[in-house]
């Protein structure tokens, strides 16, 4: 699995100050947990209790079911005060204060997951992902090394879209995750 992602604001573009993404493989599928934190403080304070409970609890959850993955995530982020975020068997499940704004396209590989918060609309978000949605139908996109260079490539676009939206005071913030599933 490849992923990118990337948390803007008026003050960062350092997503490390902001996001944290933990990967992994459980019954041999791709499995990706980002979590969401506008405080800096918070999740220096919450990063390695995300991560025990990454290796240590979230497994349970999953053997459950998706209403049981859906209750881990609304208690785990409302303990941590920060949004989730968590893609297993080509599905993405969210949780915490107002995820459900974001907007979220996927094809059988491809995965994209999007926040906003401000007035800006970002229609060259939505036709890149068109456009990489193209390529992926034209070949066998999942075998080639050099997918990992396209996703950073398409979330380098991206990047720039949303920081070029605050610069113009249309938007506080924005954030994105971009996977491709193998």
């Amino acid at each position: 699995m490849f992923h990118t992602e990337s948390y803007i604001d008026h003050e960062s573009v350092d997503s490390n100050q902001h996001m944290v993404s933990l990967a992994g493989k459980m019954e041999d599928r791709d499995i990706v947990v980002w979590a969401v934190w506008k405080d800096r403080e918070l999740l220096v304070k919450n990063r390695e209790r995300l991560r025990k409970w990454f290796t240590d609890e979230m497994g349970a959850a999953i053997e459950k079911g998706e209403t049981e993955v859906k209750r881990e995530l609304m208690r785990i982020c409302s303990g941590m005060g920060c949004r989730m975020y968590l893609y297993y068997g080509q599905k993405l499940f969210r949780a915490g204060e107002r995820v459900e704004e974001g907007e979220f396209s996927m094809d059988s590989s491809l995965g994209a997951g999007l926040h906003k918060e401000g007035t800006a609309e970002m229609p060259p978000l939505e036709e890149e992902l068109r456009r990489m949605r193209n390529e992926l139908t034209t070949g066998n996109a999942c075998v080639s090394e050099n997918r990992e260079r396209e996703i950073q490539a398409l979330g380098n676009i991206w990047q720039q879209n949303i920081m070029d939206c605050i610069a113009e005071d249309s938007l506080s913030y924005a954030y994105f995750m971009l996977w491709e599933a193998r």
